[in-house]
C-alpha cells in the first residue's frame, strides 16, 4: 500500500483555538486550508490518473527509502517488473485503458497490504515487496500471473484479456543504490518479453 502523507492537523493548529479571537480564528483556518490543500497537491502528484497507482515518481520515491532502510537493516527487499505483452481482442485505445485499469486493480487484489505497486510506464508496472527475498518475489510473480491470465476486462463488443511479462530481482549486499536492482529487475524482465515473443511466432518464423 502507498504512503500518503497525513491530513490530520496538527497539535500546533489546536492548541490555543479557545483563545483566538474571531479574526486570529478565521486566519488559522485559512491557513489551515492551504497547508491540507499543498498535501493534497503534494499526494497527487504522486499518483497515476489512470490506474489510481503510485506513478514512476513515487515509485523512485519509495524504493529510494527502502534502499536505504536495507543498508541500515539487512532487511531484505525484492522488485518485480511487470509488462503487459498481449491484447486479445484489442478495440482500439479506449480498451486499452480499460486494461490498464483493471490490471491495477488486480495488482490491488491480489497483493498483501504492505506492498506497493506503481505504474511507471504505458504498458510497465512495478511492486516492491518489503521484507520479501526473491525466492517469495517468485512465488508472489506465479501469484500475478495466474491472476491476470484469467481477469476479464469487459468491452461493449467482446471481452478484451491479458498477459504479462515479468522481471524479479531483490536487493543485494554489493548494491551501491536502488538502481542496481531496477537494472536486474529490466534485464529479467527483456529475457521475459523475448520469450513471450518467441512464444506468440508460428512455428515456421521461429
Amino acid at each position: 500500500m502507498n504512503q500518503s502523507p497525513s491530513t490530520n492537523p496538527s497539535a500546533y493548529w489546536l492548541a490555543d483555538i479557545d483563545s483566538l479571537d474571531r479574526e486570529a480564528l478565521i486566519e488559522r483556518l485559512r491557513s489551515m486550508a492551504a497547508e491540507l490543500d499543498l498535501a493534497h497537491d503534494r499526494e497527487r502528484a504522486l499518483i497515476d490518473d489512470l490506474t489510481g497507482l503510485g506513478n514512476r515518481r513515487d515509485f523512485v520515491r519509495q524504493l529510494d527509502t527502502l534502499f536505504s532502510q536495507h543498508r541500515r537493516n539487512d532487511l531484505p527487499v525484492s522488485l518485480i517488473l511487470l509488462d503487459i505483452v498481449q491484447f486479445i481482442n484489442h478495440h482500439g485505445p479506449s480498451a486499452e485503458d480499460r486494461v490498464l485499469r483493471a490490471f491495477g486493480d488486480c495488482l490491488r487484489e491480489t497483493l498483501r497490504g504492505m506492498d506497493m505497486s506503481f505504474r511507471i510506464a504505458d504498458h510497465e508496472f512495478a511492486v516492491i515487496l518489503p521484507d520479501t527475498p526473491v525466492n517469495g518475489a517468485a512465488a508472489v510473480t506465479d501469484k500475478l500471473r495466474l491472476a491476470a491470465a484469467y481477469f476479464l476486462v469487459e468491452d461493449a463488443e467482446a471481452s478484451t484479456r491479458f498477459d504479462v511479462s515479468v522481471g524479479v530481482a531483490a536487493f543485494r549486499v554489493e548494491d551501491e543504490d536502488a538502481d542496481a536492482i531496477v537494472q536486474r529487475a529490466y534485464e529479467a524482465l527483456d529475457e521475459s518479453r523475448a520469450a513471450q515473443a518467441d512464444w506468440g511466432q508460428p512455428a515456421s518464423e521461429k
